[in-house]
């Protein structure tokens, strides 16, 4: 056995340990020292009063911040489960990459303004892109065994997406359309039997609630008429959101990826699926950022893969990771 291979292996290893847990340390720290964001404010108030739904979510967020605000009565107790899933989140990142450059997933990682400062805020994107994250790795292991096991973990991560965020449903949908042949599985259908059992009970208080949140997201918050402005700031938003310097690039890596396997299909399909669809929704009204971050796992996976393929676009990610960090560390 090769003693240098050995110790090298070690040390990246131990380098991995360290990474995540000062990245929780750190985002620990923030959020038990910064004062709440109006939405957060808003969230707490859920937590106050708990129910299978709200007026425009479905319960997760409201669930969280009470577990967490049980524990500790202030702002950190608030984002305790916020910032485990925003770096769980980032290890299911990790864990997705078939090919990994750790001096390129740090660098990404640590440049990326949605999880760098959104990984701290008390707000449904988190726990749905934690969720999203799970399901992808769900559907690898489903790709490889259609057993019970792989089954019930697919319907669960399901279910735990929708009840972060109803753009969970998204993920769902695109990931179907990128392998058609999978619905000829009954394990399929099986698991999709089991994500509806589980999201029962909240369709349920829709239907003894007049469904407000179906009405309002699909029709009441409509735009009277259509401004130019609605897609400019669209785009521009994805952009920073991605970024803020690399975001860009990210994009750009990210869609010229030609996948590889039905899983990086997968994220393909979400990838374009979900820009694409809210990029739509900017000829109804105004869309906030926010909204694509279940696209995010297939930015990141992808963008890392391509650029991991193509050193010379890679140096960009190098070239502007310092002015990156300080600027998402100032953000935040």
């Amino acid at each position: 056995m090769d003693i240098s291979c050995v110790q090298s292996s070690n040390f990246g290893h131990r380098t991995k340990i360290g990474f995540y847990l000062l990245w929780l340390l750190i985002s620990l720290f923030h959020a038990g020292n910064a004062g709440l964001f109006d939405d957060e404010a808003y969230y707490w108030m859920y937590a106050q009063y708990p129910s299978m739904g709200y007026f425009d979510h479905p319960p997760m967020i409201g669930v969280l911040i009470k577990c967490g605000y049980a524990l500790f009565h202030n702002e950190g107790g608030l984002r305790l489960f916020i910032v485990l899933m925003s770096t769980g989140t980032v290890w299911g990142i990790d864990a997705l990459l078939s090919h990994r450059n750790d001096k390129l997933f740090y660098a990404m990682a640590l440049s990326l303004g949605l999880m760098q400062v959104g990984g701290i805020i008390a707000v449904p994107d988190i726990p749905l892109m934690f969720f999203v994250v799970l399901f992808f790795l769900a559907y690898r292991s489903f790709l490889k065994r259609q057993g019970w096991l792989e089954t019930i973990m697919v319907a669960l991560t399901i279910g735990g997406m929708l009840y972060s965020k109803y753009h969970g449903v998204l993920i769902v949908l695109f990931t179907l359309l990128s392998n058609t042949l999978i619905l000829r599985k009954w394990q399929t259908w099986l698991a999709g039997r089991l994500a509806l059992a589980m999201f029962t009970p909240h369709l349920y208080w829709q239907y003894t609630h007049d469904f407000p949140s179906f009405r309002y997201h699909l029709f009441e918050r409509d735009a009277s008429y259509y401004k130019f402005e609605y897609t400019t700031e669209y785009i521009f938003g994805q952009i920073l959101l991605a970024g803020p310097l690399i975001g860009w690039l990210l994009l750009w890596a990210a869609g010229s990826k030609k996948p590889a396997d039905q899983l990086e299909k997968a994220l393909k399909w979400s990838f374009f699926g979900v820009y694409g669809f809210f990029l739509i929704n900017t000829l109804k009204g105004r869309v906030e950022a926010n909204w694509t971050a279940p696209a995010f796992i297939s930015l990141f996976v992808l963008g890392h893969q391509l650029l991991n393929e193509r050193p010379k676009a890679a140096k960009w990610v190098y070239r502007l990771f310092i002015p990156s960090f300080l600027l998402v560390l100032a953000i935040r």
